[in-house]
C-alpha cells in the first residue's frame, strides 16, 4: 500500500536501525546513572554522541557526571555545549553555572545564573537553588529578587531569605525572619542553629548562646558541634565554658588541629603563654601547614626563636601540592605569618614576596564573593553621610539621657585600623571605673539600621528627627551589649569614624576620641595583616590610600563641628611623647590623671585585635616611618 502525498518522508532501514540503536544505548545509560553506576553510563552516553554529536541529553548527562566526579573541565565543555543547543534549558545553565564557579570562573557563573532565573520564571525548586548559588557568589539582592517571584515561601525557603540578608548584613533583617520562623516551627534544629549565627552577628552572645544550647539539646551533638559551640562562647569571652565543651568535643572524637587551635586560642585569651604553645604544637603536629596555627605561632615567636620557625613554615609553603589543597584562608595565614617573621629578622625583600602572595590570595578571593572594593562608591557613601549631618543637625535635640536605671557612660574611640585605637582603650582601662568592651558593632548595625528605615520612608531624616527617635535608636544599641560591669565602658571599633554624627545625637553624654595615623604607615601595617572582606581595601595600594583618605575627609567634617565630645589624637605623637598625650586623653574623658594609666602593658586583657602583642609592651615609637623598610621592594607605597 503506497503513502498519500502528505504522509511525509519513509525513513529507511538504516535510519531505523540507528533510532532503534539510539534508544537501546539510552536506555541503557538511564539506567547505568539512576543505579549510580556513572563509569557504564558515561560509557554509553559517549556512544550516543558517536552517532548523534548534537545530542542534548548526552551533552548534559556526561557533563553532569563530570560535575560530580569533579572533572570541572570536562564538565564545563559538555555543559557547554548542551547549553548552546538548549539555550532555555534551565537545569543545564544551572549546572554549567556551578561548574565554572567551582572551577575559579566567577563572572562565567554569573552569566549562567542568570540565564537560568532568566528562565525558570517562578519554579520554587529551581529559585531556590538559584537563589543559594547567588547567595554563594555574594549576589544577595540577585537572590532576594529570584525569591521574590515565590507566592508563598516555605520555611526553607525563608531561610534562603535570611541567608541573603546575613550576607548584605542585614543580620538584624535575618534574626527577624529567623525569630519568627522558630516561632511558627517551634524546636528545628536547622532553624535555631541559624539563629543561634544570626544572633551571634549582631553581638548578642546571650540570645546566640541560649539558641545554640538548645540546638544541642535537639540533636545528637558530635564533636564538630562541640567546636562550633566553643568557638561560640570564645568569641563570647566565657573561656571556662568555652574549655568544657572543647573536653566534649574531645570526648566525642575530635582531634583534628581546629580543636588545639581554639585551646589555643582560650588560653592566649587569658593569658596564659605556655598553655598556648603546647596547644599550638599539637595542633601542628596534626596538620603541618594549618594557617591560623602558624598565625598564632608567628605572632608569639620570641625572637632567638624566629630563624628555626621561618625555616620550619617554608618547608611547609615549599609543599605547594598540599597548600593549594587548603582554603584561601589558611593559605593567606600562612604567607602573612611568614611575612611577620621574616619583617622581624630585617628580610624586607623575603617579606614583601609573603605579603604579595597573602594579598593576592585574598585579593582572588574576594573577587570570587563580589566584594571587592569600589572606590567611586565608598566616595559617594561617605559624601552622603557628610550630607545627612551638617551642622544645623547638632543644634538640634538630641536622645534625652535617662534619669532611672542603670546609668552607663560610653567613650568611642575611631580610626583607621591600625591607627591606635587598641593602645587608647588600654590606657584608659587603667581608671578602676572602665570597662574595655573592645570593638562593638552595634553602632554600625544601628546606622545600617536607621538607614535603610529612612530609605523606605519610615524613619524621619537626621534633619527632621526629634529627641525620641534618637532615643529609640540610643536604646537599640545599648540592648545589643555585652554585660557592662562598670559605669563607664569603652567601644573602640575603628571604622565607628563613619557614625561619629550618629553617636552625637544618641549620646550626649558619650566622649569620642578619633584616631589619626601618617598615612603610608597605616597602609603597611594593613597590607600586613589578614583583614576579613569588611575591609575590602586591605589588599591593593591604591584602595588603601583612597580609603585612608576618605576616613581623613570624613573625621574632619566631625572635627569642623566644633564640639567639644570631640578630640583629635595622632598616633605618632601619643608614642613619642606618651605621658602628656595620655594624660590629654584622660583629662578629655573627665578623668583624674596618674601614673598608672602607663602601666596598662602590665594587666592581663581579653583582646582579640592583631595589636594584642603591641599593647602588651610599654609604648615604643619604633613603629613609626616603618613603610620605609619595604619603599625600594614595593613602588606602590610612594606611587601617586
Amino acid at each position: 500500500m503506497s503513502n498519500g502525498p502528505d504522509s511525509g518522508p519513509v525513513p529507511n532501514s538504516r535510519e531505523l536501525i540507528v533510532e532503534q540503536e539510539l534508544q537501546q544505548l539510552k536506555e541503557a545509560a538511564d539506567a547505568a546513572f539512576n543505579a549510580g553506576d556513572y563509569a557504564e553510563a558515561e560509557t554509553q552516553y559517549q556512544e550516543i554522541l558517536k552517532l548523534t554529536p548534537d545530542s542534548v541529553a548526552a551533552h548534559y548527562a556526561i557533563g553532569t557526571i563530570a560535575l560530580q566526579e569533579k572533572s570541572l573541565k570536562k564538565a564545563v565543555e559538555h555543559l557547554a555545549n548542551a547549553a548552546e543547543l538548549e539555550p532555555d534549558g534551565v537545569d543545564i545553565a544551572f549546572n554549567l553555572a556551578t561548574a565554572l564557579y567551582m572551577g575559579g570562573n566567577r563572572m562565567g557563573a554569573l552569566v549562567q545564573l542568570e540565564r537560568a532565573a532568566k528562565h525558570c520564571q517562578d519554579d520554587p525548586v529551581f529559585c531556590s537553588r538559584i537563589a543559594e548559588m547567588s547567595i554563594r557568589l555574594g549576589e544577595a539582592d540577585a537572590a532576594l529578587t529570584i525569591m521574590s517571584r515565590l507566592s508563598r515561601l516555605t520555611p526553607d525557603h525563608q531561610v534562603i531569605v535570611a541567608n541573603a540578608h546575613g550576607l548584605l548584613g542585614n543580620w538584624r533583617e535575618a534574626t527577624g525572619i529567623l525569630s519568627h520562623l522558630n516561632d511558627s516551627v517551634p524546636d528545628n534544629p536547622v532553624i535555631i542553629d541559624k539563629l543561634a549565627v544570626a544572633a551571634g552577628h549582631l553581638g548578642d552572645f546571650k540570645t546566640s548562646v541560649s539558641m545554640f544550647e538548645h540546638y544541642l539539646r535537639l540533636i545528637t551533638p558530635t564533636a564538630k558541634d562541640y567546636l562550633r559551640f566553643a568557638d561560640l562562647l570564645l568569641l563570647a569571652h566565657d573561656t571556662k565554658r568555652c574549655d568544657q565543651a572543647l573536653d566534649l568535643a574531645i570526648e566525642k572524637g575530635a582531634d583534628g588541629p581546629e580543636a588545639y587551635v581554639i585551646k589555643a586560642r582560650t588560653a592566649r585569651l587569658n593569658g596564659d603563654y605556655d598553655a598556648v604553645h603546647a596547644a599550638l604544637e599539637k595542633a601542628l603536629e596534626r596538620q603541618a601547614n594549618h594557617g591560623q596555627a602558624w598565625s598564632i605561632r608567628a605572632e608569639l615567636a620570641d625572637e632567638a626563636n624566629l630563624p628555626s620557625l621561618v625555616e620550619q613554615l617554608q618547608q611547609q609553603l615549599d609543599q605547594e601540592e598540599q597548600v593549594a589543597q587548603l582554603n584561601h584562608h589558611h593559605q593567606a595565614l600562612l604567607n602573612y605569618a611568614m611575612a611577620d617573621m621574616q619583617d622581624r629578622l630585617g628580610d624586607y625583600a623575603g617579606a614583601t614576596k609573603a605579603l604579595r602572595r597573602a594579598n593576592k590570595i585574598q585579593n582572588v578571593a574576594m573577587a570570587m564573593t563580589n566584594v571587592s572594593y569600589n572606590a567611586e562608591a565608598t566616595t559617594a557613601q561617605f559624601d552622603e553621610i557628610i550630607a545627612n549631618y551638617p551642622s544645623q543637625v547638632f543644634e538640634q535635640a538630641d536622645a534625652a539621657i535617662p534619669t532611672e536605671g542603670p546609668q552607663i557612660t560610653p567613650i568611642f574611640i575611631v580610626g583607621m585600623v591600625r591607627s591606635g585605637t587598641t593602645l587608647v582603650e588600654r590606657i584608659l582601662g587603667q581608671n578602676p571605673h572602665v570597662h574595655n568592651a573592645g570593638e562593638q558593632d552595634g553602632m554600625d548595625m544601628v546606622a545600617s539600621h536607621y538607614h535603610r528605615q529612612v530609605k523606605n520612608n519610615r524613619a524621619a531624616r537626621p534633619e527632621d528627627a526629634d529627641a525620641e527617635l534618637w532615643g529609640q535608636l540610643r536604646q537599640l544599641y545599648l540592648e545589643k551589649l555585652p554585660e557592662i560591669s562598670k559605669p563607664i565602658f569603652t567601644d573602640k571599633l575603628p571604622h565607628n569614624f563613619r557614625q561619629v554624627g550618629l553617636i552625637l545625637k544618641l549620646f550626649p553624654e558619650a566622649r569620642i576620641i578619633q584616631m589619626h595615623r601618617a598615612q603610608l604607615d597605616v597602609c603597611m601595617s594593613v597590607y600586613s595583616h589578614a583583614f576579613s572582606f569588611g575591609h575590602n581595601y586591605a589588599t591593593h595600594w591604591p584602595d588603601m590610600k583612597h580609603f585612608h583618605g576618605e576616613a581623613e575627609r570624613i573625621m574632619a567634617h566631625w572635627s569642623g563641628l566644633n564640639s567639644s565630645r570631640v578630640l583629635d589624637i595622632n598616633y605618632e605623637d601619643l608614642v613619642r611623647e606618651p605621658e602628656d598625650y595620655a594624660r590629654k586623653i584622660v583629662e578629655f574623658c573627665g578623668f583624674d590623671w596618674n601614673d598608672s594609666y602607663l602601666d596598662f602593658h602590665q594587666a592581663v586583657n581579653q583582646s582579640f585585635t592583631f595589636s594584642e602583642m603591641q599593647v602588651r609592651k610599654p609604648i615604643a615609637d619604633k613603629r613609626i616611618d616603618r613603610w620605609q623598610q619595604y619603599a625600594e621592594h614595593i613602588p606602590e607605597i610612594t606611587a601617586d
